[in-house]
């Protein structure tokens, strides 16, 4: 039997939710069309069309809940969407598009049809009680509109659900981010009508965009708050943020390269898996989830309070940690077994007259180097450091920022003068490397950030490694929130591109990446980049990290002649 559109996506009657343009009233394969006379306008005919139209949808209300899997719709080849459509009709199920195999990705979705969408993925299990709104009774979302506002996702305005009202973007985003529970933050809209956004919201769009779940701005760069958001934008922005959907009880095997949402009502195990994204349990998984030697990247968000069970097979991971610890911000942090730990001898570091730091240890010889980014450009005459100059200076090596990763926006936008300082420290005999900012949040945003780099290298020539630097200040960051798991599988992401493409890779981290973000037991096949600051004044005049570094930046104020301004001062141990 031919179904309308189960989901109330675009033109629907108000009390059952179905297509009703003439062309997709259908039932048992039998089409109904109203009848016009010669002026074109509805003649005694219509009184038949109207009962062929009720039989029609009681017949198909009666089977709207069997689900037709269209795919291959006859409207959505090479629409800018199409995997995404393809991927949740044909192989989930979760979207159906019209009876004459349209799909109409463009059109608009209202407010109701939002809401069963929303509920299809979740499978929300509570609702309010009836009268919460007046707009909504008999209608074929109310159900789904009930438990959406049990969840705090659909608020209504002042007792009116709106559901035949078409859904803005600003307003699908709000709805999305409190669905799927996501936290608000601060960090600036990079969009140019970010003005136009509404206060409740900025925060949640600025999450969505520092995720990565928002790629449908154009070359305008305008977000576009209030117009409707489109069929083909709310399939796109949850297809960017699930990778994978388990709807079924059962055993899986297969790795899941993005977030796993499991929404089954039942038992699931995930047996030796790895998940590089979030475990995401939908308010309608019920468990247990049982994992089985399967490791979770990201973050496991349980918003349904079922029961995770976690299985490891005997390892040796005991052997992982020495069984010390060491103090950081007030934690015991276990030192890890298979890394080097510090061997230096701190009483070998001493002050010369021009405020750099010495080393004069018999265990290593030492480098003098500087690291760059467009900052020192811009206090030059001209924006060009003097290269020549910097080396004359006592310089041996520099580290040359190529690019970075917005940490609100995102985006990865390159340093503006990283060819200038590539080729000119080159040119001045420097042992030359370069560094990229990141603010990855995926394995894939890591491979995205080396691919990069490596482009960026492409016409340029370097005799030095390739830092991935991964920082986190503060919940304005991106990368706030990321798990210690997924923060290391980024930098390792990083590297193994970064050294398949020919290059040496290392890794930047400070005392917090490094004892809480970072397993540097997984990365010791690369060099250590560790930054700590210090002066004449200090205390202690050598580093505190329990771990060894190949790379010392030990101040951020030094001067050096060629540039103007500060720079970073470093220290390279070439170990005997």
């Amino acid at each position: 039997m031919a179904i309308m559109e189960t989901i109330g996506f675009g033109r629907i009657n108000r009390k059952t939710g179905i297509d009703i343009t003439p062309q997709a009233i259908t039932t048992c394969g039998v089409s109904f069309a109203p009848a016009f006379d010669k002026k074109g306008e509805k003649g005694t005919d219509m009184r038949r069309f109207r009962l062929l139209y009720l039989l029609a949808a009681a017949a198909l209300a009666a089977v709207l809940t069997v689900p037709t899997f269209a795919a291959s719709y006859s409207d959505t080849s090479g629409n800018w969407a199409e995997s995404a459509i393809e991927k949740w009709s044909a192989q989930y199920g979760i979207l159906q598009g019209y009876s004459d195999s349209s799909f109409h990705p463009d059109d608009p979705i209202t407010r109701g049809a939002f809401a069963t969408v929303m509920d299809r993925f979740l499978k929300y299990r509570k609702q309010s009680s009836a009268d919460v709104f007046s707009d909504i009774s008999g209608a074929w979302c109310e159900g789904s509109v009930l438990k959406l506002n049990a969840a705090g996702v659909f608020l209504g305005d002042s007792g009116n659900a709106g559901i035949y009202k078409n859904i803005s973007r600003q307003q699908a985003i709000t709805m999305i981010a409190r669905a799927f529970q996501l936290s608000e933050s601060s960090a600036n809209l990079p969009y140019a009508d970010a003005d136009s956004v509404m206060s409740y919201a900025s925060g949640y769009l600025s999450t969505m965009v520092q995720k990565g779940y928002i790629n449908d701005v154009g070359s305008d760069n305008l977000f576009r708050p209030d117009e409707p958001i489109t069929r083909a934008e709310v399939v796109n922005i949850l297809n960017n943020m699930l990778n994978v959907l388990i709807s079924a009880t059962g055993t899986y095997t297969t790795a899941v390269s993005g977030n796993l949402l499991i929404s089954a009502s039942g038992a699931v195990t995930l047996d030796n898996m790895e998940i590089q994204g979030d475990l995401i349990l939908a308010p309608g998984a019920t468990g247990p989830v049982t994992l089985n030697n399967t490791s979770v990247l990201g973050n496991i968000r349980n918003q349904s309070g079922a029961e995770i069970d976690t299985v490891q097979d005997s390892d040796d991971s005991s052997e992982k940690y020495t069984g010390e610890y060491v103090t950081y911000s007030s934690q015991q942090i276990p030192i890890l077994s298979k890394v080097d730990r510090y061997s230096l001898d701190s009483s070998s570091f001493s002050w010369d007259e021009n405020g750099r730091l010495q080393y004069s240890g018999s265990d290593c010889t030492t480098q003098f180097g500087i690291d760059v980014s467009a900052y020192q450009n811009r206090n030059c005459t001209g924006n060009t450091i003097d290269w020549d100059a910097v080396a004359a200076d006592g310089v041996s090596f520099a580290m040359v920022r190529c690019g970075f990763r917005g940490t609100g926006s995102g985006l990865i936008v390159a340093d503006s003068f990283y060819d200038k300082n590539i080729d000119g420290a080159m040119a001045a005999g420097l042992t030359t490397g370069v560094y990229f900012f990141s603010q990855a949040i995926s394995v894939a945003e890591a491979q995205e950030e080396a691919d990069y780099v490596i482009n960026q290298l492409e016409n340029h020539s370097i005799n030095g490694p390739v830092a991935y630097d991964w920082e986190m200040k503060d919940s304005t960051y991106r990368v706030y929130g990321t798990s210690p798991e997924m923060a290391t599988a980024c930098a390792k992401a990083f590297c193994e591109r970064i050294e398949s493409a020919g290059y040496k890779a290392m890794v930047y981290a400070g005392k917090y990446v490094g004892y809480l973000k970072f397993d540097l037991s997984e990365l010791t096949d690369y060099d250590f980049w560790y930054p700590e600051y210090k002066s004449a004044a200090s205390t202690a005049s050598y580093p505190s990290f329990c771990y060894q570094m190949d790379y010392w930046q030990y101040s951020s104020s030094l001067t050096v002649k060629g540039i103007s301004g500060k720079v970073d001062g470093n220290l390279h141990f070439i170990w005997n």
